[in-house]
């Protein structure tokens, strides 16, 4: 089974037709299809276009977007999305129409009875995509998640954190796969230590923010999954493109470790379309 996760750069208004045909024409030119794909930042301007693109480019029937979640917030007059751009959202997409279903999160749910915080927390729910699909004979809840840039939307970015990383840890045992832009660490250390710039928060809210992403970095171990692409290469002096965005990993795929990870690595050429490299995992199920 392969997994390609990837950020089009698609946050602005009127990204531009061409960039977005030519985004799939690199997809439609691999040498090996993703039987699961997952694209984050997909323009919500573009939607029908993109679309398209998918199902009679790339072949996928099985199609699930938050484009049009995004749309409605976008126009509503409700504070405070009546300030809020909402321009993109996830898309998630597989082969078959059958094998892909779409498992919105609710508000309140009965899991989640003794929890203290028993809503969503984050104003960019389209940033947060789930959907149950069925890869390889196996029965996956597929996690397609782009967290908003810190520097912009300060706490909006913990919130989406918290907001994932709590529904997993206190869901039902299941094979998961959590995947796109994370927009974290800033660095990491040769021991795998992640680094977090914030040294110009307000110390009020800086504990908070490093432990929500590391949470989501490092703490899914307690329901088995794992950061695939250093389960694959380890730490230390990485002899592959590690790097999916400038200097830093934004881009990570973390999944159940039954799944069995048998290869991950950052697609040099997807930088020639996207400010984001395109990031590719095998698993033998």
């Amino acid at each position: 089974m392969r997994v390609l996760t990837w950020n089009v750069k698609g946050a602005f208004p009127y990204q531009a037709e061409e960039d977005i045909e030519a985004q799939f024409e690199y997809l439609n030119d691999l040498t090996q299809k993703p039987d699961l794909l997952l694209l984050n930042e997909v323009n919500q301007y573009r939607r029908e276009l993109i679309r398209d693109l998918v199902t009679d480019t790339l072949g996928y029937d099985g199609v699930v977007d938050t484009l049009s979640w995004a749309n409605e917030l976008r126009e509503s007059e409700i504070p405070p999305h009546h300030d809020i751009g909402h321009t993109n959202g996830n898309l998630t997409a597989v082969r078959d129409s059958s094998c892909i279903e779409h498992s919105p999160l609710e508000l309140f749910d009965e899991v989640y009875d003794d929890e203290d915080i028993k809503h969503l927390t984050t104003h960019y729910p389209e940033k947060i995509l789930v959907t149950t699909c069925e890869l390889a004979g196996v029965e996956i809840e597929v996690w397609n998640v782009r967290a908003v840039p810190g520097g912009m939307k300060g706490e909006e970015k913990i919130k989406i954190f918290e907001t994932v990383f709590q529904r997993i840890i206190n869901g039902e045992e299941k094979l998961r796969i959590l995947a796109g832009d994370f927009n974290s660490p800033d660095e990491e250390l040769p021991d795998g230590q992640a680094v977090f710039h914030i040294d110009d928060k307000d110390p009020k809210i800086r504990d908070r923010w490093r432990n929500a992403a590391l949470n989501i970095l490092k703490g899914l171990g307690h329901v088995g999954m794992v950061d695939v692409f250093r389960y694959q290469w380890g730490y230390g002096d990485v002899d592959t493109l590690d790097e999916s965005f400038g200097n830093s990993r934004f881009d990570h795929i973390i999944a159940s470790e039954e799944l069995t990870p048998t290869d991950c690595y950052y697609d040099a050429e997807s930088l020639d379309y996207s400010d984001h490299a395109a990031l590719i995992a095998d698993f033998k199920i």
